[in-house]
């Protein structure tokens, strides 16, 4: 790409974020969620591209307000992915670990899936390719501390908290392993995971889209992931060849979700998360906690930005 959009998108996941914060607790979750969907398409309609919109998992539903095909003012060609607020019944809850995030790359860059079940592990660069999703959750966790040189009581697993995932997490607690539960967030978890900060692998089941986000953080950051799409049917296959998907056993890694370096991420807290920090208001505006990356330099920025409504209010 021409220009670094990294800082360009950061802005429009802050949007998302202070108009999320703004409706943060009141119960409404539909509300909430296409509100930020709203706010996040006009941030990005500014930007002087023609972005394809990649990877909506709400695309079609009727209850959610529908992003445009085509983000952007025109412009250079690009691909465009946005999930404009993560864990969207946690933050219309007052819950933890809601997140808005944007990704920008090559146009024809970003891989189509469909909005299926997939298996997801994600490690950081210090860990890399010794995980492997075909072996049992306890021999991952165990490689995970032997590539960290820990002792494995000391490897920290993050886990979306839900009924089909009791087995995984009693195998994990089999083998002593520490286990992070998160009700939602599943990709600020596996950032969590990617960076380090606050778990060492993530692992579960989650939505194939948001794995794709999570690749382009890691063609960013570094790190590995695999994931498998989980089918439960013929439709669901038949739904999988319409993204050019015919491979039905195929382990999906970062390189197959995102096929270029250049590519951009952005992401601003909504509510304080496994990732980053939510939105504090203060007695003139807000305060807003960002982290911008690009793959082609694998640059990493964390924003504590401040805004002023007294002189631009942004709502």
């Amino acid at each position: 790409m021409d220009t670094n959009y990294g800082m360009e998108i950061v802005r429009a996941t802050e949007i998302a974020a202070l108009t999320a914060a703004r409706l943060q607790g009141l119960g409404d979750h539909i509300d909430i969620l296409n509100q930020t969907r709203k706010a996040i398409t006009k941030t990005l309609n500014r930007l002087a591209i023609e972005g394809v919109l990649i990877n909506d998992r709400f695309n079609k539903r009727p209850e959610a307000f529908q992003l445009p095909a085509v983000l952007g003012k025109g412009g250079e060609k690009t691909d465009i992915m946005a999930i404009a607020l993560e864990a969207y019944r946690s933050a219309a809850d007052g819950k933890n670990n809601s997140t808005s995030f944007a990704v920008i790359a090559k146009a024809g860059s970003i891989q189509s899936v469909p909005n299926l079940n997939m298996y997801k592990i994600a490690v950081g660069p210090q860990v890399g390719e010794v995980i492997d999703i075909n072996q049992p959750p306890i021999l991952n966790v165990k490689r995970v501390a032997r590539a960290l040189k820990k002792y494995t009581e000391n490897v920290t697993v993050c886990i979306l908290n839900q009924t089909r995932h009791r087995q995984l997490i009693h195998e994990v607690r089999s083998c002593g392993a520490r286990i992070k539960l998160i009700d939602e967030g599943e990709v600020s978890g596996c950032l969590a995971a990617i960076t380090g900060e606050k778990a060492d692998i993530y692992i579960g089941y989650g939505y194939a889209p948001e794995a794709v986000l999570v690749a382009a953080a890691i063609s960013c950051l570094g790190g590995y992931f695999e994931g498998k799409i989980f089918y439960e049917n013929d439709r669901d296959k038949k739904e999988a060849t319409k993204h050019g998907i015919t491979d039905f056993e195929k382990i999906f890694r970062a390189q197959d979700l995102i096929r270029s370096k250049e590519v951009a991420i952005a992401a601003t807290g909504i509510t304080d998360g496994e990732f980053l920090e939510g939105v504090r208001f203060t007695a003139n505006g807000a305060i807003t906690r960002s982290f911008v990356a690009r793959g082609e330099t694998h640059t990493v920025r964390r924003l504590e930005t401040r805004h002023f409504f007294d002189f631009k209010p942004v709502f």
